[in-house]
């Protein structure tokens, strides 16, 4: 069968990368949901081990082939579809979901699971090394970013392993990791104002080279962030990828009362 280059395809072909996905899944007797699983490489090892699997695959070819598989199992189900636009809240369950995505939809996917997370308890994805890095950088890492607080403020997010880029067929010019995020029932820290919040966050990285007081200056007045500063006993002097998830948090909602 062709790759569908249009569709970002790359299938993981590697039998002992197959088998460390596996024994890195935590999901006896849960109700999953696998994301791209193209030919089955990883749907085969799922199926006697979970409570429900139900398969979401775009390419009309592929959903033939795990039909032909696995349509005798009583509780596998392939749904033809873009995981992007599927309302999760119809499994009327939450789900671990599972699956080797195109890179190109990686950042949409996680803001579909963040928007729909009543829905998901874990999610266990291969995603570009770098992009990987950023989901779970702490502050002071290299990777720290916007992203990194926007997932960790939703989610614990951790890479299991790399896997290098001759693991897949075709071969993509890029290394991956195995990431694994779960979901909170709620964030790590209290914000009042969420929409404040990653208005931020997004405005302190957009000058990641500046300290963070000047980063925020002049979407915030620079008086107003420097009695937030001595009144919460943060330091903003430092740059924006230096500044942790919980200061972000505790500078908001200062400003929240003043703002």
């Amino acid at each position: 069968m062709k790759f569908n280059k249009e569709m970002g395809q790359v299938f993981l072909t590697e039998n002992s990368y197959i088998k460390k996905i596996i024994d890195s899944l935590d999901v006896e007797g849960k109700d999953v949901l696998e994301v791209g699983p193209g030919r089955g490489e990883i749907t085969r090892h799922l199926i006697n081990k979970v409570n429900s699997l139900f398969c979401v695959e775009l390419d009309t070819r592929l959903v033939t082939i795990l039909e032909k598989h696995f349509s005798f199992y009583d509780n596998f189900k392939v749904i033809t579809g873009d995981i992007l636009k599927i309302d999760l809240s119809v499994f009327k369950k939450r789900l671990v979901l599972v699956g080797n995505v195109p890179y190109y939809i990686s950042n949409q996917l996680i803001k579909c699971l963040i928007n729909q997370r009543a829905w998901v308890e874990r999610a266990y994805f291969t995603f570009q090394r770098e992009f990987a890095g950023k989901l779970c950088a702490k502050a002071g890492d290299k990777s720290y970013s916007f992203l990194s607080c926007y997932v960790q403020y939703f989610c614990r997010a951790k890479i299991i392993f790399e896997i290098p880029n001759t693991a897949f067929r075709p071969r993509p010019k890029v290394d991956s990791s195995f990431v694994q995020m779960d979901f909170l029932k709620a964030p790590p820290y209290e914000v009042k104002d969420e929409k404040l919040f990653f208005k931020l966050i997004r405005t302190a990285f957009a000058g990641r080279r500046k300290k963070l007081i000047n980063a925020l200056n002049p979407a915030y007045d620079k008086e107003l962030l420097s009695e937030a500063a001595k009144n919460t006993g943060l330091d903003l002097g430092i740059r924006p990828d230096s500044f942790p998830l919980e200061g972000y948090c505790k500078i908001t909602n200062y400003l929240t009362l003043r703002v």
